[in-house]
């Protein structure tokens, strides 16, 4: 299968699409531990046998063995070309991909380089005698110099063409500044000027640390407050988070996303040490980011602002956090504060305690929320607040949930239990101390049950996982003693690569797809995940039983040899072999031997 994308044209869509989310398109999948499982949609099977890796990005199946990253899954799935397979993926994400690919390519990496020359230029200003007023503001506002340097944040003189000016003496093109969108067309005038000026300066960065645009605030009354880069071909704002890349492995360890509404609530939770908040930019919370967050946890905590406008963006937003299958609990702040004027008024360890003791779910904050909307709680509002609650409460997992939901209610509407019940037609069947079946999706496997694995399997796994014990195994008995022909040729790609084994494989992530062995691959990294893998013991013992079977191997030959000459009566022969014994054994190493016994 021959690549016709530059690597970043495979990189970009692998950023914006995830492969649970494409995958859940056709295939029901429900999370345990760090997997996603689902019905194999190339197989028939009624357990589960099918699993997405959502942290590599991988699927596997160990029923079928089908395995890979979205480009596999879309050509097993709609059986296209790798190349029909990237414009099939790059149209769902949104990239167009020209004919000159590369061309596309070139521009992207310049316009990164222009805003990564930029941020190096608001970040100067900031730190001269003209960013004396900026650093007073920041100081105002208390934000820290650490926090400043950890986000790039930079001043943007009050100045039509310094930053062009500097980016020309840098010597970028006029079109490639253009195309990043730091300055703008004066068409009356047919010239260009500084599209941010006089504004405090927040770097944007994308998911993997990427300066793609730029937020840019004023310090005084002035309207607009926030200026943002336009849209570019690097930068959207709807399928983007500010913040993201300096809290993704936050987030991914405390399995939990704190969302805020703007650049700075973001900056001072990461201030106060809350160092899992994002925020959405300057537009209101979408599906793209949404699904984003859901590459790196499955629960997040909405913390917009109190007053009423965030509330009903709150609500707009656990709506949408909920279509994608992510638990949302809510913090409503008091007297409609923001949670920058909370921790400045009350300091980080009183937000840390509110935060603790005031989160709701989002169907507890609804059901708040609706019944603060209507003057008055007569039966037609009721019905309507029932009603407008029943989606979300029908269609959670634990039947201890509905009911917990369902009483609390009853309880504010001061209605029977039984009458929502009704009318959300739950069957008695499905309440709380009744049996319930048990999904098959959630069957959680023992590592025996991984899959046909032995020996082999382990001893492939740690050779690509270490490469100090690929070494030992090549040097001692090479690397042909594999039954599985797929595990000989990725051992041999192996030894061609060059740095640490996650380097390597990395590596080999790239080049498998155009020699058909991505499934293979999968699968040895799923095994990996599981933990099977041959110990430094079994290893050493694998060594020296293949030796010993070679060594058999090779006397079982001579014997055989030397039992044919015999039953010829060929004895001038057979007395030959005997004395060239020496040689025979010299060219016949058994070096290269398939091992049966291995397993």
């Amino acid at each position: 299968m021959t690549r016709y994308y530059d690597n970043n044209i495979t990189r970009d869509i692998q950023s914006r699409l995830d492969i649970v989310d494409l995958i859940s398109e056709t295939v029901e999948l429900k999370r345990k531990g760090n997997r996603y499982w689902g019905l194999c949609p190339f197989h028939q099977e009624k357990t589960p046998s099918f699993s997405v890796n959502q942290d590599k990005q991988m699927f596997y199946c160990f029923g079928c063995h089908a395995g890979g990253d979205i480009f596999s899954f879309v050509i097993k799935k709609e059986g296209f070309d790798f190349k029909e397979a990237v414009n099939y993926l790059a149209q769902k994400a949104g990239i167009q991909i020209p004919a000159g690919n590369r061309k596309e390519a070139d521009r992207r990496r310049k316009v990164i380089e222009v805003n990564q020359a930029a941020a190096q230029f608001y970040r100067q200003v900031l730190n001269a005698t003209q960013g004396r007023d900026a650093r007073a503001y920041m100081h105002r506002r208390g934000i820290t110099s650490d926090i400043a340097e950890a986000f790039g944040l930079g001043y943007a003189p009050n100045s039509w063409n310094a930053l062009s000016d500097y980016l020309h003496q840098k010597g970028f093109a006029h079109h490639d500044i253009v195309l990043a969108g730091v300055i703008k067309h004066n068409e009356d005038r047919d010239s260009y000027y500084d599209l941010l000026r006089n504004r405090l300066i927040f770097p944007i960065f994308n998911h993997y640390g990427e300066i793609i645009g730029f937020g840019g605030r004023v310090m005084d009354d002035s309207m607009p407050k926030y200026l943002n880069s336009p849209e570019t071909e690097i930068f959207s704002k709807r399928r983007n988070l500010y913040g993201l890349f300096l809290a993704r492995d936050s987030i991914r360890s405390k399995n939990e996303a704190i969302l805020v509404e703007g650049y700075m609530d973001c900056l001072k939770l990461h201030q106060a040490g809350i160092d899992n908040a994002v925020s959405s930019l300057g537009t209101a919370f979408t599906i793209e980011q949404a699904r984003l967050l859901h590459r790196y946890t499955e629960k997040v905590l909405v913390l917009y602002d109190g007053d009423e406008a965030g509330q009903r963006e709150t609500l707009r937003a656990i709506d949408i956090l909920n279509k994608e299958k992510i638990k949302a609990d809510v913090i409503t702040l008091p007297d409609g504060k923001d949670p920058d004027e909370y921790l400045e008024l009350f300091g980080k360890e009183e937000f840390w305690k509110y935060i603790k003791n005031n989160r709701t779910s989002y169907i507890e904050f609804k059901i708040n929320r609706y019944i603060k909307s209507v003057s008055v709680l007569d039966i037609d509002n009721k019905t309507s607040i029932i009603k407008s609650l029943q989606e979300d409460i029908i269609n959670l997992d634990s039947e201890i949930e509905k009911d917990y939901f369902i009483k609390m209610l009853a309880r504010k509407l001061a209605i029977q239990e039984n009458v929502i019940y009704r009318q959300f037609n739950v069957s008695a069947a499905s309440r709380p101390g009744y049996s319930v079946r048990r999904n098959k999706i959630e069957i959680i496997r023992d590592n025996n049950k991984y899959g046909n694995y032995g020996i082999q399997e382990k001893i492939i796994t740690a050779m690509l996982s270490d490469h100090h014990i690929f070494n030992r195994v090549r040097d001692n008995i090479g690397l042909e003693f594999f039954k599985n022909k797929d595990y000989c040729a990725l051992a041999n790609l192996y030894k061609q690569l060059d740095g640490e084994s996650t380097t390597r494989i990395a590596q080999l992530k790239n080049m498998v797809p155009e020699i058909g062995l991505e499934e293979t691959l999968a699968r040895l990294i799923f095994y990996l995940d599981e933990g099977i893998s041959a110990s430094e013991i079994e290893v050493n013992d694998f060594i020296n039983r293949v030796k010993q079977l070679k060594e058999k191997a090779r006397w079982n030959k001579i014997a055989g040899r030397l039992e044919k000459l015999a039953d010829k009566g060929d004895f001038n022969s057979l007395l030959t072999f005997i004395l060239n014994l020496d040689e025979f054994l010299h060219q016949n190493p058994g070096r290269g031997d398939k091992i049966s016994e291995s397993r």
